[in-house]
């Protein structure tokens, strides 16, 4: 794991001395290559969470089933997860809430980028064009930028297991991601499991007693709560009043 630390050290320096995300962004796919050139060091990684079942019950569960967190920044400036992708898995077309390097480290992996061609203004509803596609193999990278700017999907094209280490910088949006359809041109808001209880919660309320479920949103809306959750609280009274 020394080489592992080491590269977080390297690149909690790199980003506290650069402001242009670019240059961010620049930088941190030279680390990351630089780490995926060898793979031993995540063997370790792995013997730990197959030998201790603490490790892996410590792991928080995300949207991606697959992804597992190996770093968080203190200062919330980074974090830095791998995927493991079964033969054949494929994802769907998303964005992200921050800037990303994607670097494989283990077979290779395959990417398609998008880009949206309506201006975005109606809820729910979206128009992509693929702009480019690309497979990559161990230490090789390629990078994401915020939200719209940044719609890609990933495949595993082997018959084997492949594996990415990706770094992530400060999110601008947290909360949730957006998947997007391209055949049904919709675009849908991706919460994490525990989040998406509650968001499926009002979503039933509504249908079930919107006379009720309006009160409940009000006192709801008069807690704490993450901004992506009064967003949801927001819209759906905006719909129960037509």
């Amino acid at each position: 794991m020394v080489r592992f630390e080491a590269f977080c050290g390297k690149l909690a320096a790199m980003l506290a001395g650069e402001s242009g995300i670019m240059r961010k962004i620049e930088k941190s796919r030279e680390l990351v290559a630089e780490l995926n050139s060898r793979p031993e060091w995540f063997f370790e990684t792995l013997e730990k969470m197959v030998l201790e079942p603490a490790a892996i019950a410590r792991q928080k569960t995300g949207i991606w089933p697959n992804e597992f967190t190996l770093h968080r920044a203190p200062d919330r400036s980074f974090v830095v997860l791998a995927y493991i992708w079964d033969a054949g898995l494929a994802d769907i077309i998303h964005d992200h809430g921050s800037w990303g390097i994607i670097g494989t480290l283990v077979a290779k992996l395959g990417e398609r980028k998008y880009e949206r061609i309506d201006d975005g203004r109606r809820e729910g509803y979206c128009e992509l064009r693929e702009t480019s596609g690309g497979v990559f193999g161990p230490g090789e990278t390629t990078f994401v930028l915020p939200l719209d700017e940044g719609l890609h999907a990933m495949h595993n094209p082997t018959d084997g297991v492949a594996v990415s280490v990706n770094v992530y910088g400060k999110t601008v949006r947290p909360g949730y991601i957006r998947f997007f359809d391209p055949a049904r041109r919709t675009v849908t808001r991706t919460y994490p499991p525990q989040t998406l209880k509650e968001v499926l919660a009002v979503k039933t309320l509504a249908a079930i007693d919107p006379g009720r479920a309006e009160g409940v949103f009000r006192k709801a809306l008069g807690t704490s709560r993450p901004p992506q959750l009064r967003q949801e609280y927001e819209e759906a009274l905006r719909k129960l009043r037509g």
